[in-house]
Formats: structure tokens, sequence, C-alpha cells
């Protein structure tokens, strides 16, 4: 049998390729990659080093250039750009005690690993962040936000309290704020409320979104949103159907890829899971407040 490689389309920023050895043949995991890749060494360590190469069939990262490789099925999800490791930055880091750490995500960070990669995401940064603390606990999400966004994500730093964090989500009981920002438009209104059914891989759920006319500043009209559940895309698709696209928004506004999307987790209001105690934490960075107009922040 001889070996077989070939891509599939997969994410337009990602090619996949499958790769399987000759019967009775056996080779490294890097020297595989560079026969059927046509890598160098160093391009064929990097992919494995960044968790773009998989078992095939048992669905999980391999992470040993040196692995012994024989008749199971590699696929790849090799990047069609180069992967920078993600560092948490300190200023990044908005809320951290024993049990809550919240940190800021730039837009364009994955909160979570890809099928491409596995150490450019805000997950990873903050794992090492745990294990620099000599942290014992692996570190998860509480919330989501899109790729292009930025904005507030809650990290737990034990399960007791991951635990209560995701209960608070799943009963509505964290306040959460937005800022979006549209081009100018005709017939703008001071508030919003927007109901609708969103798809989203075959299943339909009820959406709510309350959007406050913000203000008008630069060539922008800046809104504040509540969203009262939490689909997928839910503001960026509301925006699109019922206001207007939002800014930079390449995949329900046409942009040009590369765009920055004017959308920011800015606010959250919520209960300490082990104290019970009300939390408030708010992060406006500076290209926002100038953007808007406001005075630079104190300090």
């Amino acid at each position: 049998m001889t070996a077989m490689t070939g891509s599939t389309p997969f994410y337009r920023n990602m090619e996949r390729f499958f790769i399987r050895l000759k019967a009775g043949q056996t080779m490294t995991l890097a020297a595989a990659l560079q026969l059927h890749l046509r890598v160098t060494p160093e391009q064929a360590r990097q992919l494995v080093r960044q968790g773009s190469v998989w078992d095939g069939e048992h669905k999980a990262r391999l992470k040993d250039e040196n692995m012994a490789i024989n008749g199971q099925l590699l696929r790849v999800d090799r990047p069609k750009f180069t992967i920078q490791e993600y560092e948490l930055l300190p200023e990044e880091i908005k809320y951290e005690d024993n049990d809550l750490f919240i940190v800021f995500k730039r837009g364009g960070v994955p909160v979570q690993p890809t099928p491409y990669c596995d150490i450019d995401n805000l997950l990873h940064g903050v794992q090492k962040y745990y294990e620099r603390l000599a942290l014992r606990y692996r570190a998860a999400p509480i919330n989501r936000l899109d790729l292009p966004a930025q904005g507030l994500v809650f990290f737990a730093k034990n399960k007791q309290s991951e635990i209560a964090l995701h209960r608070q989500f799943q009963e509505r009981k964290i306040r959460k704020r937005y800022l979006a920002a549209t081009r100018i438009f005709a017939g703008v209104q001071p508030s919003y409320i927007i109901r609708s059914e969103l798809e989203w891989q075959g299943s339909s759920k009820a959406a709510l979104t309350y959007i406050r006319f913000c203000r008008e500043s630069r060539g922008r009209y800046f809104f504040l949103v509540f969203p009262q559940s939490g689909r997928t895309h839910q503001i960026r698709r509301h925006f699109q159907e019922k206001v207007a696209p939002l800014e930079g928004d390449v995949r329900y506004g046409h942009c040009a890829p590369g765009a920055e999307l004017w959308l920011l987790c800015f606010h959250y209001s919520f209960r300490h899971p082990t104290s019970g105690k009300k939390i408030t934490v708010s992060y406006l960075p500076e290209t926002w407040r100038e953007a808007m107009g406001l005075a630079a922040a104190a300090g």
C-alpha cells in the first residue's frame, strides 16, 4: 500500500492533510511529516509543537516528534499563517483572588484551542499562568467570546468555583454589558428590543437582546448592548438583522478580511462563587475611550 496524502478544505485559514505510511514502513512522526508534506525538519517540529498533528483515528493530538509511526492514520491541520504562542500579559488580568480569575481577551485571539493549534489561545496563556503560580488546577473558560470580539473572560481556580460560576451563567444571574459600534446610518432609534429565533448548526433557539443608543463619535454610532440569552453570534446577527452591521464584521457585515470587529464585552456584575459578595468588573480599553470621545482613564 502506498503512502496516502491529501488535503480537504476546512477553515478558510487552514489546510487538512491525511497521511498513512506504506505497509511495514516505520519512521518518526517528524520524518513522516517531512516526507509527505515536503517540509523542513524545523517546520515538521513546529507543526507538532503547535498541536497541528493528530492521530486521525483516535482524535488525539500527537505532541512527540520522535514517536514511532507505522500503520496509523495521521491528520494534519496546517494553518496558512505563522502561529505565535499566546502569552498572558500582566495588564490583561482584570480580577484575581483565590477562587476567580478574569482576563481581557484581545480581538483575534481564540478562547480555546482550535483544530490547527493548541498554544495560540487564551486558555493556553491562563494555564501557563496557573503553572507559574504552582496552582494544580486545569483551567477552563466559563464563558465564551467570538474570535474577533474583545472582552472579559472568566476562569475559576478550583472545581467548586467553576461549578458555581457555570450555574450563575446558566441561570442568567450574571449581568453582562457590551459596547458595539456601527457606521452612521439613517433612522437610528434610541433603543431596540430584538427577539428572534437564531439557527446554528441545525438547531434553532430563541434569542433576546436589548440595545440602547449611546452616542455618535468620529463617524460611528455607539450602542450599549444587554444580551438576555447567549446564542452563537447573537449580538452580531441581531445588529445585522434589525439595526446595522457592526463595524468591522467580516461575516455579517461583508467587511474585508482582517477588519477589526467593534464589539466589546466590558462589564460584568455577579455574586462571588464562594463569599456571595456582589462583584463588579469593568474594563474599557483606551482605544474605545478615544473612539467614543471619552476622557482618558485616571492613573
